[in-house]
């Protein structure tokens, strides 16, 4: 089983070796907002991905009577639906990203808006992916969802804008000092 403590060890190991040399001759505030980011993705990984049962236990199997999709391809199916907690899940997928998007836009400094949606999209699609992929080889119990990608994608565009935000408000400050 890839337990939270493994899965911190191993994402801070491959984040060393990524930003390894990316982090020489930063300054410290960069460094700082990339390790909050680090931390962050992590978090999101421990809540969309982790733990990972690697034992293929084959006793555990959905009930025949449990009608299971791998794929949701219906935007917004469960909340046309009525399904109970559907409201809250597009609430939580949208506030999951939304610091995906301050800090992609503060760490980018140069970027615009559609540089953080495909950028918010790509890190969406990965998690989904990845909930595909242990669903369907691990037994597990998550699956892809059109509706994940749509709100984690609105999340990280409000996290633009709050950025932008932050920015206006403490350039403003600047001029009045």
């Amino acid at each position: 089983m890839l337990s939270y403590g493994k899965g911190f060890i191993i994402f801070l190991l491959i984040f060393g070796l990524i930003y390894q040399k990316r982090l020489q001759g930063k300054n410290g505030n960069y460094i700082f907002m990339a390790a909050v980011m680090a931390v962050y993705l992590y978090l999101v990984a421990c809540v969309t991905i982790l733990p990972i049962d690697f034992t293929l236990d084959l006793k555990w199997r959905y009930h025949e009577s449990i009608n299971f999709v791998y794929i949701h391809t219906k935007p917004f199916h469960d909340l046309f639906a009525g399904y109970a907690g559907a409201k809250k899940q597009i609430v939580l997928n949208i506030i999951m990203t939304i610091p995906f998007g301050f800090l992609y836009t503060a760490l980018k400094k140069k970027i615009n808006l559609s540089g953080v949606i495909m950028a918010t999209f790509l890190l969406s699609l990965t998690i989904e992916c990845f909930q595909l992929l242990t669903t369907i080889f691990l037994l597990h119990h998550r699956s892809c969802d059109i509706t994940d990608l749509i709100t984690n994608v609105m999340g990280g565009i409000i996290g633009y804008w709050c950025y932008q935000s932050y920015q206006s408000i403490h350039r403003n400050k600047k001029i009045q000092s």
